[in-house]
């Protein structure tokens, strides 16, 4: 099945900033105008890219691609960028934003490191379509002012490239530092000690938190979704608050208490095995980072008593939880 990709939001926003009709933008790719009222309106890659170009031309400004680019890079919040911001170096960031592109649209982003430089290159993720070049060139102008905003320079790419040839005006030309070339792909390439400068807003606690969400929107994307680890992240949510049996699980996540044991035994797992391995991750991220007491923990992981959690833990581990802590707690790894 053709993937689908979210551009209520998106269409609305740059109709706004360019002021463009959203309506005259879909009646130019062939759609209905009503369905700029769709909150969830979704279309397939090619109509993705039409729809680009239709805002390009009901736009009609030679800023098109620089205001939108930099509007966007100091506005809406996006799950991809934010990965970016969050990491420790630029090209951390930059690898982990490809991991996480095919959450915004048709495009797989490449990030290695060739000859000492760091090379990025973008490609429509469908075969036979085309990166329309206009769109390229937001990519470079966005990419290039998220690099300068999250390291706090004015880093800026050794060479780009684009997918075909474009007009570019003397601002964008100044902006990118040169021409781009003529490619097959959108392409950046920063010089090597510029992909190891810091983020000035990394924050691996924050991206530690957010981080299980977002692989979990890219795995149900990819069709990569497994019930198991949507039960597990479930129970990992849900046991602080004592919801921990099977019922509890299928109501949450909207399948049958059948349904749901059914569909864990074709993937090899069942609901308690998958509750077993949560409390244990949970158990042993209290012991070793927290101060709360045994008795506080054996409550939060939905343990009825606390013998039944010493019972559980030494099953695990073979040791008691007090015995773990002692060997493994952040205070005893620096003492």
């Amino acid at each position: 099945m053709a993937m689908k990709y979210a551009v209520s939001a998106s269409l609305k926003n740059s109709a706004t900033l360019l002021g463009a009709s959203p309506e005259r933008i879909l009646s130019r790719v062939g759609l209905s105008p009503s369905l700029a009222n769709d909150s969830d309106l979704s279309v397939g890659a090619d109509t993705y890219f039409r729809i680009w170009e239709a805002t390009r031309i009901e736009a009609d400004r030679p800023s098109f691609e620089m205001d939108l680019a930099m509007a966007y890079a100091h506005g809406p919040f996006i799950p991809p960028v934010f990965a970016f911001s969050c990491a420790e170096t630029l090209g951390l960031g930059l690898a982990r934003l490809a991991d996480f592109k095919p959450l915004i649209g048709p495009v797989d982003m490449d990030v290695q490191r060739l000859d000492g430089d760091l090379n990025v290159s973008m490609r429509p993720s469908e075969p036979g379509l085309t990166f329309p070049p206009s769109m390229g060139l937001f990519e470079l102008i966005y990419m290039t002012e998220c690099a300068r905003t999250f390291t706090g320079t004015n880093v800026t790419a050794v060479s780009t490239c684009l997918p075909g040839p474009l007009q570019v005006d003397e601002t964008c030309l100044k902006f990118l530092g040169a021409a781009p070339t003529i490619s097959d792909h959108v392409g950046l390439t920063f010089d090597c000690k510029d992909a190891d400068l810091p983020l000035i807003t990394r924050s691996e606690s924050l991206w530690e938190t957010l981080e299980p969400d977002f692989v979990e929107q890219l795995e149900e994307r990819m069709g990569q979704a497994t019930l198991a680890g949507r039960v597990k992240r479930a129970l990992t949510e849900s046991l602080p608050g004592g919801s921990t049996s099977v019922d509890d699980m299928a109501h949450r996540l909207n399948v049958s208490k059948r349904s749901l044991q059914r569909r864990l035994s074709d993937e090899g797992t069942s609901f308690q095995e998958l509750l077993n391995e949560a409390r244990f991750e949970m158990a042993k991220r209290y012991l070793k980072d927290s101060a709360l007491s045994l008795p506080e923990i054996s409550y939060l992981l939905g343990f009825r008593e606390t013998s039944s959690f010493f019972r559980a833990f030494h099953g695990w581990v073979g040791t008691t939880p007090g015995e773990y802590r002692a060997a493994n707690s952040s205070s005893a790894e620096h003492s």
